[in-house]
């Protein structure tokens, strides 16, 4: 099978490889095998490829190099492991792998898996899966939102144009959020169809010192701006921060695992203890695979509450192109991969 593959870490043009010779996947008892028809770039392909986290990855037994690229899917159920009743052949599914998505197949446990929407395109919905299990990690699953307690609530999500906030923002209007975002000036009409109430200009005044009254604040830029995220949040409400966008990797890959890991909890400990001081919440959230989550986001899907916000689509034999796409940061929406041609 066809299958794009890293066997070094570096610049995509030095090192994606196009192997048309790769080994067909075999599915666990517990997995299903997935005829891909398209797949995805997401910022933490670029960054994986680039040898971010390679330690932590390593040290957890999660993956090493070799590594086929990719961690958006969406195709056919081929063949399914002997314990799954969930899923059978013919299947049409969407599911966010750890790796291996850039491939002709892929095997996914079978709960980490859903039903595709469907009313959507396999290139539509290859667009999803990791941006959808990544912000509901962040928002559902740390931050406590849900469609009964989010009405209402004052919702920050800077950087609106990306993949993770385009969803995020249909997502959380869905459930009744008032949502704020932040953009550069040539995404605001994109941010505002797409739901948001109120959106500040980054490359102006920005919403620095200008906002400070969110329930939630999911912050997608971190590092010098998690001070000017967290500010944007009301003091002594149960307000919470998460952020997807943690010093864990950085601190693995510079001191090693044992050490970087101390040091990453020890940091988070003090932060948690002085947002504790003033009556907020803080996390640093990781994309967790999650099949229920994908399954209710089909659902909202196919009530035409979501849609997908897609910027370009770059042929397999193209992933160089649209990994430095990505890199360039100009992405408005995900840039989806055409695995099998459309008919």
């Amino acid at each position: 099978m066809r299958a794009v593959e890293i066997h070094k870490y570096g610049a995509a043009k030095d090192v994606l490889i196009f192997n048309q010779g790769a080994p067909l996947p075999e599915p666990g008892p517990d997995e299903i095998r997935i005829r891909v028809h398209a797949s995805a770039v997401n910022n933490i392909d670029c960054a994986i490829r680039n040898g971010y986290g390679s330690e932590f990855f390593k040290k957890r037994g999660l993956f090493e190099l070799p590594i086929v690229m990719g961690r958006d899917v969406s195709g056919v159920v081929d063949k399914i492991g002997e314990d799954v009743t969930r899923f059978s052949v013919g299947d049409e599914v969407y599911a966010a792998p750890s790796n291996r998505g850039c491939a002709d197949y892929v095997t996914v446990k079978a709960d980490f898996a859903a039903l595709k929407p469907g009313n959507l395109t396999h290139l539509e919905a290859a667009s999803f899966p990791y941006v959808v299990l990544t912000a509901w990690a962040a928002l559902a699953v740390h931050a406590g939102l849900t469609a009964e307690n989010t009405a209402g609530q004052k919702v920050f999500l800077p950087r609106g144009s990306g993949g993770i906030g385009t969803f995020a923002i249909q997502w959380m209007k869905a459930w009744g959020a008032q949502l704020v975002t932040s953009c550069s000036t040539k995404n605001i009409e994109l941010v505002k169809s797409l739901g948001a109430d109120e959106v500040f200009d980054y490359t102006k005044d920005g919403f620095e010192g200008r906002l400070n009254d969110c329930d939630v604040a999911l912050d997608m830029l971190g590092h010098e701006m998690t001070e000017p995220v967290l500010a944007t949040l009301k003091e002594h409400s149960g307000a919470r921060y998460v952020s997807v966008v943690s010093p864990l990797m950085q601190l693995t890959t510079e001191h090693g695992y044992d050490k970087g890991l101390e040091m990453y909890e020890a940091e988070l400990a003090d932060r948690q203890t002085n947002q504790a001081e003033l009556g907020r919440e803080f996390a640093w959230s990781f994309m967790q695979p999650n099949g229920n989550a994908l399954a209710k986001i089909a659902e909202l899907i196919e009530q035409h509450k979501i849609k997908p916000v897609i910027d370009r689509v770059y042929p397999l034999e193209q992933l160089v192109d649209a990994h430095e796409y990505m890199e360039s940061r100009r992405a408005r929406g995900k840039v989806v991969i055409s695995i099998i041609k459309p008919e």
